[in-house]
Formats: C-alpha cells, sequence, structure tokens
C-alpha cells in the first residue's frame, strides 16, 4: 500500500499542462485511498466577470482540477473527464478559493466524482459532478 506522502509526491511530480499554468494550486489535503484531494487555489484576477466574481466558465475549469487530482489520487492515472455539470450555488468572489475533489464510485470504464469550490469565507460556491473515462493503465494515449 503507498502512503498518502507517497502519492502526493508522486501527484506533485507529474508534468502540468500549460492550462495549470492558469490556475496555480496547492494540495492541501490528501486522501489517495478515499479519492480525495483538497487544494487552495491562488487569486486570479483575470478571471472576473462584471460583477467582480469568478467567471463560470473559470470556475468550471478550476473545479476540474480537483477533480482530476482526485482520480489521479486513487488510481494513479490521468483520465479525461467526459462530461461534468457545475451548479454555481453562490458567487465566488475573486480571492483565494479551496477546491475539493472526492472520487465517489470507481467502476471499470467509468468513475464518478464530485467536487466543489469554496471562498475565501468558507461558502460553498460551485458545486459539480463528472464522469470520468477509466482507461487500462496499458492505455493512455489521448482521445
Amino acid at each position: 500500500m503507498t502512503s498518502n506522502d507517497d502519492v502526493r509526491a508522486l501527484l506533485e511530480k507529474q508534468p502540468k499542462p500549460v492550462c495549470a499554468a492558469l490556475m496555480p494550486f496547492t494540495i492541501v489535503e490528501l486522501d489517495a485511498d478515499a479519492g480525495f484531494v483538497k487544494v487552495e487555489f491562488l487569486p486570479q484576477p483575470a478571471f472576473g466577470n462584471h460583477f467582480g466574481n469568478i467567471q463560470g466558465g473559470f470556475a468550471v475549469a478550476m473545479l476540474d482540477a480537483p477533480i482530476s487530482c482526485a482520480v489521479f489520487a486513487k488510481l494513479r492515472q490521468w483520465l479525461p473527464t467526459v462530461e461534468i455539470k457545475a451548479s454555481f450555488v453562490a458567487p465566488a468572489r475573486i480571492g483565494k478559493c479551496i477546491g475539493e475533489g472526492r472520487v465517489i464510485r470507481a467502476g471499470r470504464s467509468v468513475a464518478f466524482v464530485e467536487g466543489k469550490i469554496w471562498t475565501e469565507e468558507g461558502e460553498l460556491a460551485v458545486h459539480g459532478t463528472a464522469t470520468v473515462l477509466v482507461k487500462p493503465p496499458h492505455s493512455q494515449e489521448p482521445h
């Protein structure tokens, strides 16, 4: 069995896609067996909409980060998100945000994942669910 520290180190050593530079985050909590990751996002003023909140499309991109990391922590592979649904529960002001991702169920062909974005004040701003395509470890080519 691999420890959470080993999984965290493995996750942090992974090559980062170019898009990750747009929303830097730090892993603050990880439970690999449960498929749970909590991250802290730095404020991103460029994500602001007319109201001074994080624009919805950027919020969904932020949501996808802890979702993807939770899946990687549990299954040790990057998997493509094939569906994501987000509900905007409250405005997320520009500032530090906390993201959470949790694998709800991982099957042979798909995994179901839940994600949340919390404001700096601790208010739930975005709740989402996602489906990711589970591939055999030898099948890592992109779609």
